[in-house]
């Protein structure tokens, strides 16, 4: 009877990481196994103890965080395997010739270890029809399971590859200095307003691409670098400030903007719901740092406005539509440590 246990909690560790294999790597939203959930939140967490806080050690937060993973889902499947195996050790699976069968659990791994590996030593021989399907199951079981974890690995880090181009193109359009006044000046008197829609429609396009990209491999959220740029805090308080100015722009009586209502707009909302999703799928942090912040509005008033009445309505607009995603945007920065002054 208790063999049977032991071959049921075996079959159970397998199911359990298949399953979070197939949640992780297939499952295109971003939602992973309980397990795999778990490592994310301790990685997490690890991180932002002051032992590990440091950049030379957040740099190597994400390829931790894959390689972790990926030991986890096959010590499940490894273990699980195993389970199955050891209660057949002696007659379903026996040793070649006549040396006798070791029967304790360390060959029940070795066993289930080179079957998953498919390099087939074949020192230990399944017997049974049972047991040469589960060899036969388990081999089939780690082919795929390498190979799907090596596409994932070059999925992930071609995503990662793209985001940071996007963060590139950033800090190219500020002048290498990570603030929107530059661009917001050049763009907010700009005449042709096609140069600004086109230039909105690209920012809005290259980041529903970064929604989806993090929604088919979490564990981008992860990755972090020493050079700023690369920080998804701040390139989403480039793309907010942005649109948050220019719907603020709408509102100055006697302003005409050059970008069209929907350009702006669909940037505002694909920056918007990629805060939204960062916040419910990643963000654990907070942050009491919500005071508006009209710097921004102050400097761009300088160049569209005429007089201190037009300037006010500038800035009030643009607190209003900065007061909606601001203390969000302020926790992801506290929860990456990407950006200074803003943890509570």
């Amino acid at each position: 009877m208790m063999n049977w246990f032991i071959a049921a909690g075996g079959f159970l560790l397998t199911c359990l990481g298949v399953w979070e294999t197939f949640m992780a790597v297939l499952h295109p939203r971003a939602t992973v196994g309980p397990i795999t959930k778990v490592i994310n939140f301790g990685f997490h967490f690890l991180v932002r103890t002051q032992t590990f806080a440091h950049a030379r050690v957040l740099v190597h937060c994400g390829p931790a965080l894959i390689v972790t993973q990926v030991l986890c889902w096959a010590t499940l499947l490894l273990f699980g395997i195993s389970l199955i195996v050891w209660s057949q050790l002696g007659s379903g699976i026996t040793a070649t010739g006549s040396t006798p069968t070791d029967t304790d659990f360390v060959t029940a791994v070795y066993f289930s270890g080179f079957t998953i590996t498919t390099l087939g030593v074949g020192d230990l021989v399944p017997r049974t029809p049972a047991m040469q399907f589960l060899t036969i199951t388990a081999a089939g079981l780690g082919f795929s399971f390498f190979t799907l974890v090596l596409a994932y690995v070059i999925s992930v880090y071609s995503t990662l590859a793209r985001r940071n181009q996007f963060a590139n193109e950033i800090e190219y359009r500020t002048g290498r200095t990570g603030d929107s006044l530059g661009y917001l000046r050049a763009y907010l008197t700009q005449s042709d307003p096609s140069l600004v829609n086109q230039d909105l429609y690209t920012l809005s396009s290259n980041m529903a691409e970064l929604l989806e990209s993090h929604h088919f491999y979490p564990v981008l959220h992860y990755f972090r670098f020493s050079e700023s740029r690369y920080a998804m805090s701040r390139m989403l308080r480039f793309c907010l400030e942005v649109s948050s100015i220019m719907r603020a722009a709408r509102q100055v009586d006697g302003y005409k903007p050059a970008a069209s209502v929907e350009a702006v707009d669909r940037l505002w909302h694909a920056s918007m719901q990629m805060l939204e999703e960062t916040m419910l799928h990643f963000v654990v942090c907070h942050s009491t740092h919500s005071d508006p912040d009209p710097r921004l509005a102050i400097e761009v008033s300088q160049s569209i406005c005429d007089s201190d009445d037009l300037a006010s309505q500038l800035q009030a607009a643009f607190v209003d539509q900065q007061s909606v995603w601001l203390q969000d945007l302020n926790a992801l920065a506290v929860c990456t440590r990407s950006e200074s002054g803003k943890e509570s």
